[in-house]
């Protein structure tokens, strides 16, 4: 029976399997999780010290919240264009015990970037630096963000394992409440008052747990793939030999872009393996190599803004481009689906009208692809059940797409079991172990692959557990849930002046982060020195006028619809698990406004390029402080 139906029919019924009634709130809210230990420091002693650049109750021009890359990228391009005079005018200010953002928490077996690291890592022609490898390990990436801290003489300046708490507006500055929290030592309270803040927190910044029942039962250990615990496993992330695993019965939950990375490496070593399953992820070829030195000089590296145009060409793949770029520079599997559009926009003429033609046209598109990732499933895997059970049913723009060439493979391991839940999930925990499709699987071990909070779902403010007051007591993520926070180019909103993001709402996307986080990172620092220019002193307030940012806001909006193949998907990040669907239609206006850029990233950079290089500043007001 399941020959007849059609490609639209099966997407469907996989759909309805899935859509789960409490949409975001089946997670832990993250208080839980820290109860749980689940959001410890597992990669610094007891007793490490924390740096204090500014006094407490001091000033400090450029306070950046986040060490990763955005926060890098911030201050390197502050001090390129000297809105830093030096070093001395920045604070980086981060919960984490170094620099590198989602790469210091994430040191999990197996871990890799699956953006070609020749445009994921910022700044390669400032470093001279060559990745090992097209696609870079975490460890590199980490030792790569170290390497930039230490290249611009950031070190001194960050105030590591300390939470940004509460930003106020007053009159002038910023008074940014701060907590610090050394590892095995007392908690103290600090304030530090900042002309400008950049928001350079990141989208992944809390680890998500199921909220399953019983959870307290389990007698075994668990942890989060964020948080991996090589003290257990043995090994460690330079070398993950998990010697300790020969005897455990272990469980990876979740089956999203991580577990991916993480099961091949486990099931190496563990006796049993139990990998628990909602919704398959599309697994292509992965094809990693060395990067060729030869190579590296004549084709990649060759000319000043060589990194910029190969993001550039990247990004013109994934958007569809009518006209396509003469040659596919980075040619992998994801510059290969064309309609990943769908997600992150594309310059096509779509309308309201012709709308369904182009959803139409996107799937036509996906078939062939997705049908070759649903037959290397049944061609890697032996078993013909678990074969067609790891098999993805639905578009190729859903979720995120995976490469892998391990993955597959591990499950022909006879110590690699997949347990389908069938969209479900699993049901509970008990004292011994795991329970899911009505059955107790008995384990010692359980690791939680199961993502972060969703980057869509609140304001840099809201990931962060920041609560950020503006003027007249606007609060920041109370704005962003009622669809009211209007950011001019996604970077700087009306009542909140002098403050920065590097987000995600209102401007564009696309697979590659460090394309938008640089763009954002460089027009910051020229509105910095422009305004500096303009009224003569380096006090000063910068805040859009209230007409700019709603301008933007419908702009926005007037693109939203090119993004609306994607509430026909399976429940994902993507959607807000699904909750976009049950939105009103004037929530859904209001969120319209403050979705992503739904022409593409490459005509958002064009925007905020021509915007940079008119030089007037249109939109913003600024005045001497």
């Amino acid at each position: 029976h399941n020959m007849t139906i059609s490609l639209e029919e099966k997407y469907r019924q996989e759909r309805e399997k899935r859509l789960n009634e409490k949409g975001l709130t089946q997670y832990l809210d993250s208080t839980k999780s820290a109860a749980y230990g689940f959001i410890t420091d597992r990669w610094i002693p007891e007793g490490t010290p924390i740096i204090e650049p500014v006094s407490n109750g001091g000033n400090c021009k450029i306070v950046v919240f986040g060490a990763g890359f955005a926060g890098l990228v911030a201050a390197v391009r502050c001090l390129e264009s000297g809105a830093a005079k030096s070093v001395d005018d920045i604070l980086i200010v981060d919960p984490a015990g170094g620099f590198g953002g989602t790469w210091y928490w994430n040191r999990y077996p197996g871990l890799m970037c699956d953006i070609e690291s020749y445009i994921y890592l910022p700044l390669l022609e400032e470093t001279g630096y060559m990745p090992r490898r097209k696609y870079s390990s975490g460890q590199e990436i980490r030792e790569y963000a170290e390497l930039l801290a230490n290249k611009y003489g950031l070190y001194p300046r960050a105030m590591f394992q300390t939470f940004g708490k509460a930003l106020q507006w007053e009159q002038n500055h910023w008074t940014c409440s701060l907590l610090q929290k050394p590892k095995g030592k007392p908690e103290k309270q600090f304030t530090v008052k900042a002309d400008f803040v950049i928001l350079a927190s990141g989208g992944f910044t809390y680890p998500k747990l199921p909220g399953v029942p019983e959870l307290e039962d389990f007698r075994g250990s668990m942890f989060h793939t964020a948080r991996f615990d090589y003290s257990l496993t043995g090994g460690t992330q330079a070398e993950p030999t998990m010697t300790n695993l020969s005897d455990k019965r272990v469980a990876v939950v979740g089956t999203g872009a991580t577990a991916i990375q993480v099961v091949p490496e486990v099931g190496k070593y563990a006796k049993e393996l139990f990998v628990f399953q909602r919704t398959p992820s599309a697994i292509d070829v992965r094809d990693n190599r060395d990067t060729d030195p030869e190579e590296w000089r004549t084709k990649i590296a060759t000319k000043k803004g060589w990194q910029l145009e190969r993001a550039a060409n990247f990004q013109a793949w994934i958007e569809n481009h009518e006209v396509p770029p003469i040659e596919n520079l980075i040619n992998d599997g994801t510059s290969r689906i064309p309609t990943l559009a769908a997600a992150f926009g594309s310059p096509r003429d779509v309308t309201m009208e012709n709308l369904p033609k182009y959803i139409e046209l996107m799937d036509e598109l996906d078939r062939p692809r997705s049908d070759k990732v649903r037959q290397r499933a049944l061609d890697v895997v032996k078993d013909q059940e678990t074969a067609k059970a790891l098999q993805a049913w639905y578009p190729q723009y859903c979720k995120r797409p995976c490469f892998h060439d391990e993955y597959l493979p591990a499950f022909n391991r006879p110590s690699v079991h997949l347990v389908d839940t069938a969209g479900k999930g699993i049901e509970s925990l008990t004292s011994k172990g795991i329970v899911a499709n009505g059955q107790e699987y008995p384990v010692d071990i359980i690791i939680w692959s199961t993502g972060y909070g969703s980057p869509v779902a609140e304001s840099l403010a809201g990931k962060a557990e920041m609560t950020v007051t503006g003027r007249e007591g606007q609060e920041m993520e109370a704005l962003f849930k009622n669809g009211d926070l209007m950011l001019l180019h996604g970077i700087i909103g009306h009542d909140f002046p002098n403050l920065f993001s590097i987000g995600f709402a209102q401007a564009g996307l696309g697979p590659n982060q460090m394309q938008r986080v640089d763009l954002i990172c460089q027009s910051i620092s020229h509105i910095l020195t422009s305004a500096e220019k303009r009224v003569g002193t380096d006090k000063m307030i910068i805040e859009p006028s209230e007409e700019a940012c709603e301008e933007w806001g419908n702009r926005v909006a007037g693109t939203a619809h090119l993004l609306a193949a994607m509430a026909g998907c399976t429940p994902s990040y993507f959607t807000k698990e699904g909750e976009v669907n049950k939105m009103t239609p004037e929530q859904q206006m209001k969120g319209a406004r403050s979705s992503v850029w739904g022409r593409g990233y490459t005509e958002y950079a064009r925007i905020v390029e021509d915007w940079i290089a008119r030089g007037d500043m249109e939109g913003l007001e600024v005045a001497a402080a």
